[in-house]
């Protein structure tokens, strides 16, 4: 009869202890479920296209795998740029990106295509996506890379890059960004290829200048002669040199 008494508190136990276990997880993931920001139509829409596409899909589950650590790690950055060259891909990253996970460090590295700043790979990949911007930046690149690795910019090729950047896809190259893990491609394209063409260049001489600085004369030992300013200093302190002797004299 113990024994009985006893088995059937033991099975109580188990049973409350397994109830508690699930009311616990169940509210911690009610809890992180409302943390969560709500997720927009709009990205579950393309989320869901995506997952039902297999080259998107394949493509999207490195960066789910990837943009998880909050360091800008050059895996998650790769992994931005290969998703954003499937169709499908570009549409989910144009969007809010609520329901992205990892959504954070996307927005921390910049690696979002909509938004204010935009890292400079995925910048250049948008243009190059584009009709109208890449055939503005394929110009600029074939005529100016060669004079821009050497810091130098022309000025057609403030030109062609301007007209780059005027396009709605290129807007993102006047202003973009690298993070600290880079693998000196976006550097080079951020401080060379587009630093060279975007910083302000000096305004040219104004035509109505035409002033002649004349140079100093020299004797024919080598000595400099005064000019005419320098005499018209010199011959009033003779003069005063001179009336102060005078005085001395006088004073003698």
């Amino acid at each position: 009869m113990k024994s009985t008494r006893f088995k059937t508190k033991a099975a109580a136990h188990v049973i409350m202890d397994r109830l508690y276990s699930s009311l616990l997880l169940y509210g911690l993931l009610y809890l992180a479920a409302g943390q969560e920001p709500n997720v927009t139509e709009e990205c579950q829409t393309a989320m869901t296209a995506c997952e039902n596409d297999l080259e998107c899909s394949n493509r999207l589950a490195p960066l789910m795998a990837a943009c998880t650590t909050g360091t800008c790690q050059p895996q998650c950055r790769n992994a931005v740029l290969n998703v954003y060259q499937n169709k499908l891909g570009r549409t989910l990253l144009k969007s809010d990106a609520s329901c992205i996970p990892g959504r954070e460090e996307l927005k921390l590295c910049h690696f979002l295509p909509m938004a204010p700043i935009v890292h400079c790979s995925l910048a250049k990949l948008a243009c190059e996506a584009d009709l109208q911007c890449n055939s503005q930046w394929g110009v600029f690149v074939s005529e100016c890379e060669a004079e821009t690795a050497r810091g130098e910019c022309s000025t057609r090729c403030h030109g062609l890059l301007a007209a780059a950047m005027a396009t709605p896809h290129g807007q993102a190259l006047e202003s973009c960004t690298c993070t600290e893990r880079e693998d000196q491609l976006c550097t080079h394209l951020r401080d060379n290829i587009l630093g060279a063409c975007t910083k302000p260049t000096p305004p040219p001489p104004s035509p109505s200048d035409n002033s002649v600085t004349s140079p100093p004369v020299t004797s024919p030992e080598g000595d400099v002669e005064p000019t005419a300013s320098s005499a018209e200093i010199i011959f009033p302190s003779l003069l005063l040199c001179a009336l102060l002797a005078i005085r001395l004299f006088y004073m003698l």
